[in-house]
């Protein structure tokens, strides 16, 4: 035993260096105007976003839909499935490392060469019967390559267990983006039904006025044409709602006849976003699929080890006792007993360069992983640097459009108190509140835009599922 293991020794001296690979990214930095001068966002001493975060618009009915899609969305439940696999396989890799316990039998009915090895049996048929009820075998793990791979399945569940956060992540910014659209659809739909309401008074006194003398065909005929088009804008809004409705559904894993508790928002729109004041290389590896992309590199390292491990020999002990005789009759005497053990070695002398393509397939493996994990954190630098941009910028055209709204509900107020103590006609007032509903339109859509912003910045910022229960 010794002597082969002086043996297994001198040969793992032969086994290549773990060599160096690609570096990876130590650190990113954002312009600090988008965190200190954008006046879209709070920033607070936080180190991530809360895990509910959506909770800031105080919308329950948001909130009781989140929650259904993450426990009903079949996509979230595929993801918590290849979770619970990965997690099978580290228990599956941490045998390695216990005795593996058996039982073996065997009945042969043969007959030997005449020329065999055992003399008084050559020529001669027989039963070779051998029971074995306790069999032993151990893997002695010298070179600590099991340990490897058990650290690289326990990575692989990591990664497993970000891609899951990261999907339900994704979900929730869905349902969120989803919710707020049909939501406001509903109330761009209900403006657009007021439009095709008042157009249809001012079609009828354009009509009248040109019958009645009083004006051209052309005014009358330009009229009807806005009354038309307001009528394909609504059958277009009401199928987009319906759409968004379907697609709502679908991400609560529901068919399109599902019952839903009512839909009306019922929360408050923030007017800043509350963000951790230092966004650096920490925070950004808050986002699942950072975590994912790092679990991979530590994954990929241990794999490294374990082809470069993959040079040196491989040592089993191995015992075996039970009962063994030529014919049945026998097997159960005493002087039937028999037991083995001892060491088993496999030397990797000549494997036609098998061993050292698998090597260097690890190590183009781990850079691989590090250059897709360097890349993911510049991608999210970039995209919560657009975010928070966006955000700020959205917030501007959000004021600006509630401004033009505010002035167009006024001038149409002015023109109805004008129609209404008869100082001017109805028609000026008509138009007054048809340019009134359009920018409450416009306005609600730049709403939308806020909220999506709100929403997209959340979910660049990891959302809160950097460490969510899995």
């Amino acid at each position: 035993m010794k002597t082969l293991i002086l043996f297994a020794l001198l040969l793992a001296g032969c086994a290549p260096d773990i060599r160096s690979g690609a570096p990876l990214l130590a650190s990113i930095a954002l312009p600090d105007t988008l965190v200190k001068s954008n006046p879209a966002v709070t920033a607070v001493a936080e180190t991530m976003l809360p895990e509910k975060w959506w909770h800031e618009f105080h919308d329950p009915v948001l909130d009781h839909l989140v929650g259904l899609a993450l426990a009903g969305n079949p996509g979230l439940k595929e993801a918590s499935a290849r979770l619970r696999k990965a997690q099978a396989a580290v228990v599956e890799v941490r045998s390695r490392l216990l005795p593996h316990v058996g039982s073996l039998g065997q009945l042969i009915r043969g007959r030997d060469s005449l020329h065999g090895n055992h003399s008084i049996y050559n020529g001669k048929t027989s039963t070779i019967t051998s029971v074995f009820p306790l069999s032993i075998s151990y893997h002695l793990d010298f070179w600590k390559q099991d340990e490897e791979r058990i650290l690289a399945s326990l990575a692989s569940q990591q990664t497993t267990a970000a891609q899951y956060r990261q999907s339900a992540l994704m979900l929730s910014s869905a349902v969120i983006k989803t919710y707020f659209a049909m939501n406001i659809s509903k109330n761009i739909e209900t403006a657009q039904a007021d439009i095709v309401h008042l157009s249809k008074s001012a079609a009828r006194l354009r009509d009248t006025a040109y019958h009645a003398g009083i004006q051209s065909e052309n005014p009358s005929l330009a009229q009807s044409a806005s009354l038309l088009e307001a009528k394909a804008i609504l059958a277009s809004l009401r199928k987009r709602t319906e759409i968004l409705h379907f697609a709502l559904m679908d991400l609560l894993g529901k068919g399109p006849d599902d019952k839903v508790p009512d839909l009306s928002v019922t929360g408050s729109i923030p007017k800043r976003f509350v963000i951790p004041q230092r966004i650096d290389l920490a925070l950004v590896s808050q986002r699942p699929d950072i975590q994912a992309a790092l679990w991979n590199v530590r994954r990929q390292s241990h794999l490294e080890k374990v082809a470069q491990k993959a040079f040196y020999p491989n040592i089993n002990l191995l015992a075996l006792a039970g009962l063994s005789s030529v014919g049945l009759p026998d097997l159960l005497r005493a002087e039937s007993g028999t037991y083995a053990y001892g060491p088993a070695v496999q030397l990797p002398l000549f494997e036609g360069g098998a061993l050292t393509g698998r090597l260097h397939k690890s190590e183009a493996a781990y850079d691989v992983a590090v250059h897709a994990y360097n890349q993911n954190i510049v991608t999210a630098a970039r995209q919560i640097a657009a975010a928070l941009a966006t955000l700020q910028y959205t917030r501007i055209q959000l004021d600006d459009k509630a401004a033009s709204l505010k002035l167009r509900t006024s001038q149409a107020n002015v023109a109805e108190s004008g129609f209404r103590s008869g100082i001017t006609g109805k028609l000026p007032y008509l138009e007054a509140a048809i340019r009134a509903r359009r920018a409450k339109m416009v306005h609600m859509e730049e709403r939308l835009n806020w909220l999506n912003s709100i929403t997209d910045a959340a979910a660049s910022l990891g959302g809160g599922f950097g460490k969510w229960s899995t």
